[in-house]
């Protein structure tokens, strides 16, 4: 048996669908309102729209004297902050060396950094025994993506040295986006 509706519903049913219709697309093609510096696209000109250098904050001690218009620098001042473990310091873990490094990071790239796994108890021996962290980095002369006037990728080994676990080998996966200097993007480290 086939139900036939009358005009005014079906009318009232195709309305419905173009008005669901309409708000997907709306929502679909709305941002977010989010104006994050570096968070956005930027059409592959490396400059946000309406970013200039003076927005930006100085960078603080211990990067007051960073190069940021040299990507490696960049790049190697992020991860060796990221390896900057004081547990004699009242570091807790290696999260609190990836809060350190948030200025040299967008905050999407500090916010998905995962730091190199230490097992509670080594960290907790660390802190109590006043352990010296020590670490040394170098970038990888291995293949790597082609650089471009926006982009700079690499990856960079970190030799860790470490009382009563031994030396640890860490690779760092980085990538370094210039908008209008040159920031981190986004960090992979791996261990080895």
């Amino acid at each position: 048996m086939t139900i036939i509706r009358p005009p005014h519903r079906r009318r009232r049913s195709c309305a419905a669908v173009a008005l669901a219709l309409a708000v997907t697309v709306l929502a679909a093609c709305s941002g977010t309102g989010n104006n994050d510096f570096g968070e956005h696209d930027d059409h592959g000109t490396g400059v946000p729209s309406g970013a200039s250098i003076e927005t930006l904050p100085p960078l603080p001690a211990p990067w007051t004297d960073l190069d940021r218009d040299n990507p490696e620098a960049v790049a190697m001042a992020a991860v060796n902050a990221l390896f900057d473990w004081r547990p004699a310091a009242g570091d807790t873990g290696p999260e609190t060396a990836r809060d350190r490094a948030r200025p040299l990071l967008t905050p999407r790239a500090a916010d998905s950094y995962r730091p190199y796994p230490i097992p509670r108890p080594l960290w907790e021996s660390w802190m109590n025994t006043g352990a010296d962290i020590t670490t040394s980095s170098e970038v990888s002369s291995e293949q790597h993506p082609t650089d471009t006037g926006v982009t700079w990728q690499r990856k960079i080994a970190t030799r860790i040295y470490m009382p009563e676990a031994g030396d640890l080998t860490a690779t760092t996966l980085i990538t370094v986006t210039k908008q209008p200097v040159w920031t981190v993007t986004d960090v992979t480290t791996l261990s080895s």
